[in-house]
């Protein structure tokens, strides 16, 4: 059985992203991350990403080394990164949601992050799971 691993990163996004751009950029990006086994999850909100990816050390290693060379991407932050004993995305090659500040306030445990902080890429491993849960559990549908 193969080895999985769980790494979740913050970053601030160095260029404007509209509907369409966003469209584009998932279509290439999740061809690629199915191709190498990778599965995950994107979230987007106030110019920052938050995602996560799944899939073997190495290949996450690469993946994770060019996404921090990306010159659209600044800050990059590791929030949390752990071996795992199964997928929390396994049916995603990349699934993704434009958030917006009031879907984030109803996450319990992470509604008091935008008292002070309004960045993605600020929030704590703690704060990351319970986001990724409730995404996972499709309380944003």
């Amino acid at each position: 059985m193969d080895v999985l691993h769980q790494l979740v990163y913050g970053s601030k996004s160095q260029s404007s992203w509209d509907d369409l751009k966003t469209v584009e950029f998932l279509k290439r990006i999740r061809a690629k991350n199915q191709a190498k086994g990778v599965t995950g999850m994107l979230l987007f909100y106030n110019q920052s990403f938050l995602q996560v990816l799944e899939g073997r050390p190495e290949v996450l290693s690469q993946l994770f080394a060019t996404i921090c060379t990306d010159p659209r991407h600044s800050q990059v932050v590791t929030i949390l990164e752990k071996p795992i004993a199964k997928r929390q995305f396994p049916d995603w090659s990349m699934g993704f949601e434009h958030v917006s500040a009031e879907k984030l306030q109803s996450v319990e445990g992470f509604n008091d992050f935008f008292d002070e902080k309004t960045c993605l890429l600020d929030i704590d491993a703690g704060r990351a799971k319970k986001i990724l849960t409730a995404f996972e559990q499709g309380r944003w549908q």
